[in-house]
């Protein structure tokens, strides 16, 4: 009965003769999401990141003499790009991680709680419904961007209690709307990718714990292969490190949303994520590749993740 209350009344209505559509399917997938505790758990816990960041952004600006100077990223032309985009960077880390567990927890849950044995039941096609359910995580994330873009833009205001003046958003211009732009492209595409990887790793073991725990681990996994590989490589005097790096799921995520930064704010970064998705110099993702490269690395892996979940879900049996 739990999984009935579930499903939104329109849903139910249109279960009962087995023709559902994508938009209604996506619809009834945005209801149970909206629903769930732990969905907006875990987007409070990727805003509250972007909270920190800012905090820690504002105490060092405080601490700093020079903070606020004239050639400093929080005096210059392009201090406001800089006092949004920083807590945003941070934050995408972390919504990476909301969007994997997702992924893991919507699509693994289906098989962990039963509920996909009644929608099946009913004659919903099953592509349809796992298009729909994707779909829908996709809407989640892009307000997920969005709301990360907000909330640093909301937060750089504050910034004229222990500075004035200090840029606020009456500040903005167009040069800079365009980097918060490209920033929150960046990020969505960050975010869908990794979704892809909890949600095929939630319906690989048909266990939500599992696809959330595994997707974190191939996250940070990932990270600490991509420095232990090249150095590795660079002590035997190599080149293989590199090239395995260059193929990875992360650090290809990590270059491409790197050169969606500007190059002011990458440079301050140094090394994202502590993964050489750019040099210690600030130079633009040197390793592993440029955009090109890492975008179409990163779609190998989703034409991977993406055709072992739809074969795994279409084909299996899910009374098993």
């Amino acid at each position: 009965m739990s999984q009935i209350a579930n499903v939104a009344p329109s849903m139910r209505r249109v279960m009962q003769t087995g023709s559902v559509r994508v938009w209604q399917l996506t619809r009834n997938e945005l209801f149970k999401l909206r629903k769930r505790r732990m969905v907006w758990t875990l987007l409070a816990a990727d805003l509250f990141i972007i909270g920190a960041a800012w905090l820690a952004l504002m105490y060092s600006a405080s601490q700093s003499a020079d903070g606020f100077q004239p050639g400093h990223l929080l005096g210059g032309p392009d201090a406001l790009a800089y006092m949004i985009g920083q807590p945003m960077t941070w934050g995408r880390r972390g919504g990476e991680f909301v969007a994997a567990a997702l992924g893991g927890l919507v699509f693994g849950g289906e098989f962990s709680t039963g509920a996909i044995r009644l929608v099946l039941s009913r004659g919903v096609n099953r592509t349809r419904y796992l298009v729909a359910k994707y779909l829908a995580l996709a809407i989640v994330c892009a307000a997920l961007a969005l709301a990360g873009m907000l909330l640093a833009a909301l937060l750089c205001n504050f910034l004229v209690v222990i500075h004035q003046p200090a840029p606020t958003l009456l500040n903005l211009d167009g040069r800079t709307l365009g980097m918060l732009v490209g920033m929150s492209i960046g990020m969505l595409e960050n975010y869908l990718f990794c979704l892809l990887l909890g949600a095929a790793l939630g319906i690989l073991s048909r266990s939500a714990a599992f696809g959330i725990v595994a997707s974190f681990g191939w996250l940070i996994g990932e990270d600490i292969a991509a420095r232990i590989i090249v150095a590795v490589g660079g002590a035997a005097h190599t080149a293989p490190g590199n090239l395995i790096v260059s193929l990875l799921f992360t650090p290809n995520l990590n270059a491409f949303y790197a050169h969606s930064l500007p190059s002011f704010l990458s440079a301050a970064l140094n090394q994202l994520d502590g993964v050489i998705a750019c040099g210690a110099s600030g130079a633009m993702c040197s390793a592993p590749a440029g955009p090109v490269h890492a975008v179409l690395v990163s779609l190998v892996w989703a034409l991977m993740l993406g055709g072992t979940s739809v074969y795994l879900f279409v084909r299996r049996d899910v009374q098993q």
